[in-house]
């Protein structure tokens, strides 16, 4: 195997990201899509609370706000029901779109009527 540098690596990696979605599995699409709207949410309901002045006690009561709020109950099964419907007609690289799409939504959704 030649030696290729990292940067180089890492191009072709993003590359050759269209040719190896068909590998995705539903699970690693949910826990990213999980990951990225729950910190999102949170990380709102922390500023928008706490006004620029957010101290380290201020972390552990957003996320149990979210969590005792229902939102993340609700963020789960949204996804976990898009995320069935996605795999079950089969990923495609245009339809990596609509992941992005739908955290997006959701996103906003949680984020500003939350």
């Amino acid at each position: 195997m030649a030696f290729i540098k990292e940067g180089e690596w890492t191009m072709r990696s993003i590359m050759n990201l269209p040719q190896s979605l068909w590998n995705v599995s539903q699970e690693n699409v949910q826990c990213v899509m999980g990951y990225i709207i729950d910190l999102t949410v949170i990380l709102n309901d922390i500023f928008r609370v706490g006004s620029g002045n957010v101290s380290a006690s201020d972390i552990p009561s957003a996320v149990d706000g979210h969590v005792s709020s229902g939102r993340r109950d609700g963020i789960h099964r949204e996804i976990r029901g898009f995320a069935t419907e996605t795999f079950e007609i089969g990923i495609t690289v245009l339809q990596r779109d609509l992941i992005l799409e739908r955290i997006t939504e959701l996103i906003q959704r949680y984020c500003f009527t939350g």
